[in-house]
This record gives C-alpha cells, structure tokens and sequence, in this order.
C-alpha cells in the first residue's frame, strides 16, 4: 500500500494530534471522538508503514508501564502530499521533506504556510537575498494585506540586517508588498527568551518554519 493510500480521515485525525506532540492512544481517542480500540488498531498500521514511532521516551527510558492505550507515539515522517488535475494530466505525490534539498523544502513549505497573495513578494524576497544559504532559520510570523514579517536566525547577522532589512517588492499584478524581517543569531534569541523578554517569546511563539536546518525553532520554543 502506497502511504498516500493510508492517509484516511481516520488516520489523517491522529496524524494532526501527533504534529502537536507526542500523544498516547487514548489521548487521541479523547480529541478524535474515536474509540481507544479503534485508535490502537490505526497508531499500529501507521507504525508499520513507518508514518509514527513510539516517543523516545518510552524507547529509551522504558518509565510508562501503566498499559498500552498510555504508550506515547510520535511523527517518524515528515510528508508533504500534493496532487494536481489539469487537462492532459492527473498527478498525486508524496514528498518526504527530509529528503528535499533545502530550495525545494521551502517552496513545498511556503505553499502550505504563506497565504496566497504573498506567495511571490515572500519568495522573491528570500531568492534576491540568498537567505536559503544564510539563514539556519526561516520562519513566517505574520501577515496583513501589504506586510509580511519573517524571523531570520543566521550567523551572518551583520550582512543580512544591512542589505535586507525591509524590502518593498512589487508583484505581477503591479502591487507592493512589504517584507519585514525580524533577524538574529541563535544567541540573542536564547538570552531573550530566558530574559522572558516579550519580543524575543512573541517571536518564538508566533513562527512557522518555512525552513529550519537545523530543527532551531523547536529548540527555541522548548526554552518559553
């Protein structure tokens, strides 16, 4: 079986609980209205389809002995599943992102994160700035109807807050579109969140990776 093929309504329910974090049977059954027995039986098909993995916790530590429906799982796949109808061709795929070089991992993520209209201006900007070989993180915090803001973490701090600030972008329809990035090295952001200095923790808190290299964003969000 395809793994596309396994993404019912059912499984798909559980897969959205644990993308929150790792979750035990019977907490999924209790925010999917599903049965515990039902649960068990879709966490087992999924875990042999390679799709979710018992937490590392329980793995390594062994602590939870309290029965199964308590087992923690988590995600062992990262997916994206995308499908295109047009005349002359009908395709479905499945993307496993950590096997996507880093351009294509936030094309593919800026597609599910980035509303529509700042597709281009978003995009454009991150091109013209090479922030893809600069940045270790590339995050949307928030957009209005002619903002957008990024949070930036890069080690090339100096030369990314000079050249690339803010930048007004003009899109094909003849709009303009500001990009707005909030940019720092991983060690401001540390000191501030641990400060619990507002900024620093709304930035963290508000900000969807559309490309984290090395998984910088949950670091930093276990640290609020």
């Amino acid at each position: 079986m395809e793994i596309d093929e396994l993404l019912s309504k059912t499984k798909w329910s559980i897969l959205k609980e644990l993308a929150r974090g790792e979750r035990s049977a019977s907490e999924i059954s209790k925010k999917t209205g599903q049965s515990i027995a039902n649960t068990t039986v879709q966490l087992k098909v999924m875990e042999a389809y390679g799709l979710i993995k018992k937490s590392k916790l329980e793995a390594v530590e062994g602590k939870r002995k309290a029965g199964k429906p308590k087992i923690p799982f988590e995600l062992n796949q990262e997916l994206a599943v995308m499908g295109a109808i047009v005349p002359g061709m009908a395709e479905r795929r499945v993307l496993k992102l950590k096997e996507l070089d880093d351009f294509h991992k936030m094309m593919v993520m800026s597609f599910f994160v980035v509303p529509q209209e700042h597709h281009y201006p978003v995009l454009k900007y991150l091109m013209e700035a090479e922030l893809i070989k600069k940045a270790d993180l590339i995050a949307l915090v928030n957009t209005t109807e002619r903002e957008a803001e990024l949070f930036i973490v890069t080690e090339h701090l100096q030369e990314v807050r000079e050249k690339f600030s803010n930048r007004s972008i003009e899109t094909p329809d003849g709009k303009t579109k500001k990009i707005i990035s909030w940019s720092h090295n991983k060690k401001e952001v540390e000191e501030g969140v641990s400060r619990k200095e507002e900024y620093f923790i709304k930035l963290v808190k508000n900000s969807v990776p559309l490309l984290d290299k090395k998984g910088v964003l949950e670091e930093l969000k276990m640290k609020l």
